[in-house]
């Protein structure tokens, strides 16, 4: 088992945190990440605007905080996917993925749990 250096760690959030971006059109306010051993757990951040003082002042209150899936470390651009199935609350394999970049990924994972 391969370990991140905190270099590929930093890197691994950072990018999380800045491919974000890209939904939030979809009420996706963050993707978080936290690493155990050589796993990233990603989980997924929505926000809603609440009454008319929230909307009026873009104040917002977290709607609900999601696990989305787990990453394995193999190298810098090379991860591998475990995707968080609700029906039985554990991770497992997605169907077509192989090693892949953590865009690829959050991609994947998104497409097929954020409406």
């Amino acid at each position: 088992m391969q370990m991140p250096s905190p270099g590929a760690q930093q890197t691994a959030l950072e990018t999380l945190k800045n491919h974000a971006r890209k939904y939030r059109r979809r009420g996706i306010s963050e993707f978080r990440g936290h690493f155990k051993a050589n796993m990233l757990f990603v989980y997924v951040v929505k926000k809603a605007k609440s009454g008319l003082v929230g909307r009026v002042f873009g104040m917002s209150n977290v709607k609900g905080v999601g696990r989305l899936a787990r990453l394995e470390y193999l190298d810098p651009d090379k991860w591998k996917l475990l995707i968080f199935k609700f029906d039985s609350k554990k991770y497992g394999p997605h169907p077509t993925f192989k090693e892949r970049t953590i865009e690829k990924y959050v991609d994947a994972a998104a497409d097929n749990y954020i409406p």
